[in-house]
């Protein structure tokens, strides 16, 4: 008599060779896979000069949480040097910035520091539009 066969629990596994990825970058290519084209995303200048950011532990922390990169911040802060569109927080002493890239509004706590930037707060918003709206 034939033996049967047992049916196999729907168990998932994991490439080795493929990482993590962000949020973004997954809604990003999934945006490629249907054929729809993401907003243009906001480069860094290959003339910027470099900089440095200063971020503490727990701002590191937030920005994991938030799913943000340290790249993101660099195109915020760099887009609001260049552009001077930026709010002054004069109780503080800290600047504000936001750039959209794609569905996502990223925003930057920031001041000024030799060589570079430190970053006091970030956050980020998405948003979808949708027709008929």
């Amino acid at each position: 008599m034939p033996k049967k066969e047992k049916k196999q629990k729907n168990t998932r596994k994991t490439d080795e060779g493929l990482g993590r990825i962000s949020r973004r970058d997954f809604a990003i290519g999934s945006m490629a896979a249907i054929g729809s084209s993401p907003l243009a995303f906001a480069e860094v200048s290959s003339n910027a000069h470099p900089f440095k950011l200063d971020i503490s532990e727990e701002v590191r922390r937030i920005m994991v949480d938030r799913h943000i990169l340290e790249n993101d911040l660099v195109r915020v802060i760099e887009n609001a040097e260049k552009t001077g569109v930026k709010l002054y927080q004069q109780d503080y002493d800290h600047l504000m910035a936001k750039l959209r890239m794609a569905e996502v509004y990223f925003y930057a706590e920031y001041s000024p520091i030799e060589g570079g930037y430190r970053i006091h707060n970030t956050y980020s918003h998405r948003f979808l539009l949708e027709e008929g709206m």
